[in-house]
């Protein structure tokens, strides 16, 4: 994956998650389900804590409570976008080797049962996409549950879009 796709990637996935945000917020039975607002948090919680790493920057846990409402839940999201295109263009196409230590490792090697082998930078970024486009897909499923229809977020439906800018809902 090389830089340019790789900040692609990061474009659709902003798009995606507007739209996936745009359909909550604007069903009423969506945006007061825990199930949908918690892995929305969880989505967010996880892209701020690998940006956090990216700029190394101290481990940090958001709570939902902190919200005032799906709405701020929401912004909150969306504040992650500008600093992580940001970091995306200050980054070159040497730098996606670096090593990359994630703080939560430990965690997941008593899970896996072994130590984690070494992880890139270009590992942790491909992660937090793959990470997000799982959850939105629950999301998803959860809105078909509700009897909503969930937005069309794949990367080629964005593509044969002309890959338009999120319009994030406020």
């Amino acid at each position: 994956m090389n830089h340019e796709h790789l900040k692609d990637v990061y474009l659709h996935m902003k798009w995606a998650d507007a739209r996936i945000w745009e359909s909550v917020l604007g069903s009423a039975t969506a945006n007061t389900d825990e199930y949908v607002l918690d892995t929305l948090m969880h989505i967010h919680v996880t892209q701020h804590s690998f940006l956090n790493v990216w700029l190394e920057r101290p481990f940090v846990r958001w709570k939902r409570e902190k919200f005032e409402s799906p709405a701020k839940q929401s912004e909150w999201g969306a504040s992650f976008y500008p600093e992580a295109l940001k970091y995306l263009d200050s980054i070159s196409d040497e730098d996606l080797a670096d090593s990359a230590v994630l703080p939560w490792a430990k965690y997941f090697e008593r899970t896996l049962g072994r130590e984690a082998a070494e992880t890139t930078l270009l590992d942790t970024l491909h992660q937090l996409t793959s990470h997000s486009m799982h959850h939105r897909g629950q999301v998803a499923r959860r809105l078909r549950v509700l009897e909503e229809v969930p937005p069309l977020t794949d990367y080629i439906v964005w593509v044969w879009m002309g890959r338009p800018a999120p319009e994030w809902p406020s």
